[in-house]
């Protein structure tokens, strides 16, 4: 084939068999179809420009493939493929719809700094060597559900702006989203991590879910910003977790589910310089995680007598007393722990208010009596449960008073 050739016509080459075929710099100014055509050796479409809709169904690519470059103007279908060896789609730009789903690529792909401005299509493909999509852009969606990553997968810098979805898909190597900025909701449910999944300086202005999620390996989430709902409920977390804001961040109070949430190895978990105002933990065994300067929400009417509590007794319209009484508990192990004292008799103090508040069953018909009657009141009223030793000399001085008068 002729290098920069024009086809200002429909151009049809259905069924043909091709040998290191070079269509670079080519033109197509109108549709062309490739329809069941095989393509055996090297294979180019560098710089080619498409200004019509290309369809390459049913096509073989028996070799390496390169589209380096290339410009799409209609939509592209590359749907249920096989590549056999390695494809390049680094830089390209589809302009319209780019049809991947339920195609397989055997060799190592490469999409970097590509720009996809409508639906960038994957669902259930499979990459059996590595994928790159460093620096490239979504300004479309990004369907990635239930995709087969079997060696790393590169999304580092990559840009997604509408809407993300890589539900149920499977990360056997390495996952790596360093620096990646999403500009939209992003739905991560029931995703398995083999390896590394590395969120490190990851920007995330809209929801995102990790809900059911499956971290086998390292998952790392330092100097992450979240600006809106993060939801880690029901997922796994086999190895470490380290969940960190940017420095100068510090204050910022970003919403998290962390409930239910499975701790195989605890000693491993660590929440640095992590703001709690909005994050709720109930149903997580917590007993050996780590908390680096953690930052509680306030509890109280007055100033002088806030405490403080986790985010659950507030957010919650009724927590269980016992899992809310247990959250209390490790949390102050925890501190304890790591000679974190600050917050200890507030967490203490919360504990005990939520034991004298609970309620044994629904129809706890005797609840009004303990609330008020029982041996945590009367620490409540006396001392505060050692923690207001002002009503302890308040205490000691109405009882002087009433033996002084009688």
């Amino acid at each position: 084939m002729s290098r920069a050739a024009a086809y200002p016509e429909f151009t049809s080459f259905d069924g043909k068999v091709f040998q290191d075929a070079d269509f670079s710099g080519a033109q197509f100014q109108s549709k062309v179809t490739f329809r069941n055509a095989q393509f055996n050796g090297k294979t180019s479409f560098s710089g080619a420009t498409f200004e019509g809709p290309a369809d390459f169904t049913g096509a073989q690519f028996l070799g390496d493939f390169d589209f380096s470059g290339a410009t799409f103007t209609d939509p592209l279908r590359f749907d249920n493929i096989r590549f056999a060896g390695k494809t390049n789609f680094s830089g390209v730009h589809f302009k319209h719809d780019a049809h991947f789903s339920d195609s397989e690529f055997a060799g190592d792909s490469d999409f970097s700094h590509a720009t996809v401005h409508a639906w960038g299509l994957f669902t259930k493909s499979r990459f059996k060597s590595k994928v790159m999509f460093e620096g490239a852009c979504f300004r479309g969606s990004a369907q990635f559900e239930d995709v087969c990553f079997a060696a790393d997968a590169d999304f580092r810098g990559v840009r997604f702006i509408p809407f993300a979805d890589f539900q149920r898909a499977q990360f056997q190597g390495a996952a790596l989203f360093n620096n990646a900025s999403v500009e939209c909701k992003m739905l991560f449910r029931e995703v398995r991590f083999a390896r590394a999944a590395d969120f490190a300086d990851c920007r995330f202005t809209h929801s995102v879910n990790f809900s059911g999620a499956h971290f086998a390996a390292v998952a790392n989430f330092e100097r992450v910003i979240f600006l809106q709902f993060v939801d880690f409920k029901e997922a796994h977390l086999a190895g470490s977790f380290v969940l960190s804001p940017p420095k100068g961040s510090e204050g910022r109070a970003a919403e998290i589910r962390f409930e239910l949430v499975i701790l195989d190895n605890p000693a491993g978990v660590r929440f640095q310089n992590i703001s709690f105002q909005k994050v709720t933990l109930l149903g997580t065994n917590l007993r050996g995680i780590c908390f680096e300067n953690p930052k509680w929400p306030r509890r109280g009417l007055f100033k002088s007598t806030q405490r403080a509590v986790v985010y659950d007794e507030i957010q919650k319209e009724k927590p269980d007393p016992q899992k809310l009484a247990q959250l209390y508990r490790d949390i102050r192990w925890n501190l304890k722990q790591a000679g974190a004292g600050a917050d200890l008799g507030d967490l203490f103090y919360s504990e005990m208010e939520v034991r004298r508040k609970q309620r044994r069953d629904p129809a706890d018909g005797l609840y009004f009596l303990r609330r008020y009657f029982s041996p945590y009141t009367f620490l409540w009223l006396t001392c505060g449960y050692g923690r207001r030793p002002w009503r302890a000399a308040v205490t000691a001085g109405a009882a002087f008073l009433v033996y002084w008068l009688s």
